[in-house]
């Protein structure tokens, strides 16, 4: 008789068998071969399942057989198909365990020290690592902001680092002309530091017992909710944060550069030469990106050029021309934010930004597992709180002045308020 492991290794060698006969015309003799091979993959699935659903038994009558010890020794009961995530199936799973533990209808695979090493801050039991990469993958989204951002890891909570003030491109390194054979005594750039000091996200999604009864739709809430959240939040603060308990956001940093309106331009107005001049005053290699109000689209879809050519394209007749699904303008992608621009008409409502210039911090493991997620139970609902330490704001002061000429520039353009 094979053993559990070996009937695996045989459905794995089933399964790459089959990816073989993909795209192909089949033959009589592969016909039977599939025939048979689907039948032994069957025959096989059903005998791991009975396999794994002895296992499960035995280590239980093992368990309840032994003498009884402190729940914190009591070894783990796990079953193999679900071992990363302490043996729960789906976070909706996960939810309906955690609400039945805390009525005191005891589950042996929250027993699992590996998977559920401790409590949350705020008490509960900790959500499986697996069951959170819906947060992370919000954040690495076209959605976010803060991927769009220069982002550093950190294991604690605060950080300083130099920074070149006259050429912010350079990131604090310098070069020099030198002679062959001479020592290097270039001039000293301007540095200065930029101190950030982590602070706390949190998101947090109630569920009642009646929802919690359906593991799919509770599945569903939480996993598109909570990360919904999240980023929004994120975003507005890189764009409007007042730096207190939050970000800083770009519309208060000095390295902003804001455009003059022109002469005779009425209030409430985007014209032509508003988006040429930010355009202008953008810092050369920058890969920008226009954020906007959504009530400037209206006004920014009739902008034409001199010649009467249309300056915005839409993104999806000119997939090309822009990050897949946006809109294009003078070639640079537009997104719309819902949530933190100023009105239309308000300085910041058209903001052109290389976020490149902007710095994040965010806890190394803080996304991903150890951002403190946990849930917890309180009184007839069940509560998923998510938490991130993170921190940003643009450390530059001033916008830069061109060696020659004094051409003020920078990586982040607004234009000035139209009332």
């Amino acid at each position: 008789m094979k053993t559990l492991e070996e009937m695996r290794a045989r459905l794995a060698e089933i399964v790459a068998k089959l990816d073989e006969f993909k795209g192909v015309e089949f033959s009589a003799e592969q016909v039977t071969e599939v025939n048979g091979l689907h039948s032994e993959f069957t025959g096989l699935k059903a005998s791991i399942e009975t396999a794994e659903k002895m296992a499960e038994i035995n280590a239980g009558i093992s368990t309840s057989t032994r003498k009884v010890t402190p729940a914190a020794t009591v070894a783990p009961v796990v079953a193999n198909k679900h071992k990363a995530t302490g043996g729960f199936a789906s976070l909706g799973e996960f939810a309906k365990g955690v609400q039945k533990h805390a009525n005191g209808d005891s589950d042996t695979r929250f027993q699992n020290a590996t998977v559920f090493e401790g409590v949350g801050e705020d008490g509960g039991i900790l959500v499986p690592k697996e069951f959170l990469t819906d947060i992370k993958t919000k954040f690495e989204s076209q959605e976010s902001l803060l991927a769009k951002t220069s982002q550093f890891a950190v294991s604690g909570n605060s950080l300083s680092m130099p920074i070149d003030e006259e050429q912010p491109w350079n990131g604090g390194v310098s070069a020099y002309w030198t002679a062959e054979g001479n020592q290097i005594t270039g001039s000293k750039p301007v540095l200065s530091e930029a101190d950030f000091k982590l602070k706390k996200l949190a998101a947090m999604v109630k569920v009642n017992e009646e929802l919690l009864e359906d593991s799919a739709a509770i599945e569903s809430i939480i996993r598109r909710k909570a990360p919904n959240a999240m980023v929004s939040k994120v975003n507005g603060a890189i764009i409007n944060g007042d730096g207190v308990g939050k970000p800083q956001g770009i519309l208060g940093s000095g390295f902003t550069l804001s455009v003059a309106k022109e002469a005779a331009q009425a209030a409430d107005t985007l014209v032509y030469k508003n988006i040429i001049k930010m355009e202008a005053r953008l810092l050369p290699g920058s890969q920008a990106v226009w954020l906007a109000h959504p009530q400037c689209k209206e006004q920014l879809r009739q902008l034409k050029d001199d010649n009467g050519n249309h300056i915005y394209m839409n993104g999806a007749q000119f997939p090309n021309l822009a990050e897949a699904g946006f809109d294009t303008l003078l070639g640079k992608p537009v997104v719309y934010m819902a949530g933190a621009m100023p009105a239309l008409g308000d300085q910041g409502d058209l903001i052109l930004a290389d976020l490149s210039y902007y710095y994040s911090l965010v806890k190394s493991n803080g996304i991903k597992q150890a951002a403190s997620t946990h849930l917890y139970f309180d009184r007839d609902q069940t509560a998923f709180k998510f938490t991130m330490r993170l921190d940003g704001h643009c450390p530059f002061k001033t916008p830069v002045t061109t060696e020659f000429g004094g051409y003020e520039m920078s990586g982040l353009i607004t234009l000035a308020t139209r009332a």
